[in-house]
Formats: C-alpha cells, structure tokens, sequence
C-alpha cells in the first residue's frame, strides 16, 4: 500500500511540476525574447526546469533536520540528492534529444500558418555543443573529485556554483539581439489553447489564466508569474522528495535507488517538455542546450548550493566506502561516460537522426537496467572494486578480544 501510494504521488507531482513549468516557460518566453537561439534554452529555461532537481535534493539534504519522520533517514538525504540530479542528467543526455527526434518525425516541425513539416533529423550548432560540453564535462570532473574525498565539505559546493556563473555569464556574453519582428511572429504561433490538461490540472495551474485573467505579459507581471510558478513547483517537490524515502522504505532498498529513477524522471519531465515544444518549432539548439544547460545547472546549483549551504550551516557531509555511498562512485563515472558518448553522437555527422536516437534510448535502457539489478542485489553489478577510492583502504581485522581471566580459569583443568 505505501509503495502505491508513494508512486502515485511522484505520478502526480510530475503532472504538476509539467503544468507549473508551462506557465513558467510562459513568462520566461517573454523575458528572454530577446536572446539568440541556444541561449534562453541554456539560461532561462534551463534554470526554471532544473528548479525541481534544486527543491528536491535541498529537501532531501535539510528536509530530515526538521521533519524526520516526514523526509526519512538524514544520513541516505545526500545520497538520494546525488542520485536524483545524476540520474536526471543521464535522462535529459539521452531521452530528451531521443524525443525531440521523435517529435520531428512524427509530428512535424511548425511552420507558417501552422502547418507542419516532417523531417527526419534534427541539427545542431556544434560551437553551441562544444561550450555546453566543455563546461559539462568540466562540472563532471569537478564532482567526481569531491566525491573522491571521504569528507565533502562547503567550499566544494561553492566551487561547483563558481562554474555554473562562469558558464552563465559566458553564455549572456553574446545572448542578446534576436530580431523582434520574428520573434513576434513566434510568440503568435504559440498562442493556443492547451485545455483543461489530466484532472483538470492545466487549468487550475495556469498561473495568468487563475490570477491574472490570461492578459499579454509586462516585465512585472512575467516576474509574478515565474515566482507564484516556483511555489508550486517546491511543493510538488516536497511530496516526491517524501516518495522517494518511503517507496524505498516499501521496496527495501536504499532511497538512492528510488531517487535515481523515480525522482530523476519526475523532476526531468519539465526539461522534456520545453525541449520538445522548442523541437516542434524548430528551435533544435534551444532543445538541446535547455537539455545540456539543466544539466550543468544539476550538477553545479542543484548539488552545489544545498552542498555549500549545508556546510556553512550544519558541517561537512560524511561519505562511506560502502551502502549507497559506494553506489555514488559509480554513478559519478558512470555519468562521465554517458556524456562522452552523447557528446560525440552530437559532433559527428550532420545531426541527430533516427539511429542515433535509437542508440540514446538503448544507453537509457542499460542504465535503467543496472540500477534495477544493482538495487536487486544482481551478481552482474558487483563492479564496486573498479570504483574503490584510494583514500579509503580496507581495513585489517581487529584482532579477537582476550579473554576475561574467569574464563580461562574455568577453561583450566581441576587439580586433585
């Protein structure tokens, strides 16, 4: 029963976050009109997408400070949180450029009057690529070396937001100067209606529909959307954050496991359906880096300010060579090798077309795969010895306690 119900909650809160982030994308549409292609995907609509990864790892780390019996075991929260933005950013690498593919083979890029032309590949601006990779891979190398250390302490996690600010600032650098005549044209072709949504969900959090009457977005009113947006967004995050703990609680596995693919697909389903939307209008670097920017954002913001925050406030956060902890050492290289792989599915050839978005979703397969068996106890993911830290030897047997002086006089044969 409680394995249902915690299902049934991230089954909803993810219907949830996907209606308040379309409000979000709605506000954030309008405040980045005017950046050129490739940049509001890797700003502005990376930033409000990743905000579920953000909520749900600060959750998990501070939620059992302050209601333990609500959030579960503190000492499974950072794991869980590690979990839940890695596995995140395995599902935004592969999925979303899979869907995206599938979306302009299937249903067509929008055109002029809202026709639609099918196309069977999507390309990509590889200097776009390139940046977005860089930073990634560099945000990657950083983690696995914190993560490396038996101690993770604030400054870490200020680190990995430096280099968030960094890539942000690089991004803006040359972000602005769209042409408005066009992006008026695009803003016509979006205005159309979405219905009631599942339950009734997409009307009731239509944040300017419910508040604001659906009147044309000013600079002010598009700010009050985003942040009425974000409220709902931390509450449907506390639920699955609650899931999470109490579905591994039913399944009898670490939260970990739960988080790396429960949590990370519900907390991904906004980058999904931006990058898609962005896809069917032929915004393919948009698609891509809202894909890749949430990612540096989960790994640097997501991970890095709870991380930083959390030691400055409570102490550094302990890691073991074993329990979940281990399963974090192979998650974080595992992480690397999926981004190598996808980064040069992206930089060779012309674009991303049927194959390669058959390859994606195998990758995803085999990752879903692992951490299932691995979860099972299976024999086939005992790999922990490949992803042994130096830093923490094995330690030699204590040696057998002596033996209290009544015992061996007990032990000693009588004398007559």
């Amino acid at each position: 029963m409680l394995l249902f119900a915690s299902l049934a909650v991230i089954a909803l809160m993810s219907v949830v976050i996907m209606y308040a982030c379309n409000s979000f994308e709605d506000a954030a549409d309008y405040l980045g009109r005017n950046m050129r292609p490739g940049v509001k995907g890797a700003t502005i609509n990376a930033i409000g997408s990743s905000l579920p990864e953000l909520f749900t790892t600060a959750l998990l780390l501070f939620g059992p400070l302050f209601a333990p019996d609500f959030f579960g075991d503190r000492a499974d929260g950072f794991s869980a949180g590690i979990a839940t933005c890695a596995g995140s950013a395995v599902f935004n690498a592969v999925i979303i450029p899979g869907l995206c593919v599938l979306a302009v083979l299937f249903l067509g890029v929008k055109g002029p009057g809202n026709t639609r032309t099918k196309v069977d590949r999507i390309t990509l601006d590889k200097k776009v690529v390139i940046k977005d990779g860089v930073f990634f891979v560099g945000a990657e190398l950083a983690l696995i070396y914190f993560l490396g250390d038996s101690t993770v302490v604030w400054w870490m996690g200020g680190a990995l937001v430096v280099i968030y600010l960094v890539y942000f600032f690089v991004t803006l650098r040359t972000g602005f100067g769209v042409d408005e005549e066009e992006d008026d044209d695009d803003d016509d072709d979006e205005d159309e209606e979405d219905g009631p949504g599942v339950l009734g969900l997409g009307w009731l959090l239509d944040v300017n529909g419910r508040f604001f009457g659906g009147k044309p977005f000013t600079r002010n009113h598009a700010w009050v959307v985003l942040s009425i947006s974000i409220v709902y967004i931390a509450a449907a995050c506390a639920m699955i954050a609650w899931a999470v703990e109490h579905s591994a609680q039913a399944l009898g596995v670490q939260p970990y496991f739960t988080a790396v693919i429960l949590a990370a697909a519900a907390t991904s389903v906004p980058d999904t359906v931006l990058s898609v939307k962005d896809a069917l209008k032929g915004n393919y670097d948009d698609a891509v880096a809202n894909a890749v920017g949430s990612n540096i954002f989960d790994i640097c913001i997501c991970l890095g300010l709870p991380l930083m925050l959390y030691g400055l406030t409570v102490g550094a956060v302990e890691l073991t060579s074993h329990g979940a902890a281990a399963d974090v050492q192979i998650l974080r290289w595992a992480l690397l090798g999926v981004t190598a792989v996808v980064l040069t599915l992206f930089l060779v050839g012309t674009g991303v077309g049927r194959i390669k978005a058959v390859v994606l979703f195998g990758m995803y397969f085999v990752w879903t795969a692992f951490v299932v068996g691995r979860g099972m106890g299976a024999e086939w993911t005992a790999i922990d010895h490949w992803f042994a830290r130096n830093d923490a030897p094995l330690e030699a047997p204590a040696d057998p306690p002596a033996p209290r002086p009544e015992v061996l006089a007990e032990a000693r044969p009588a004398r007559d």
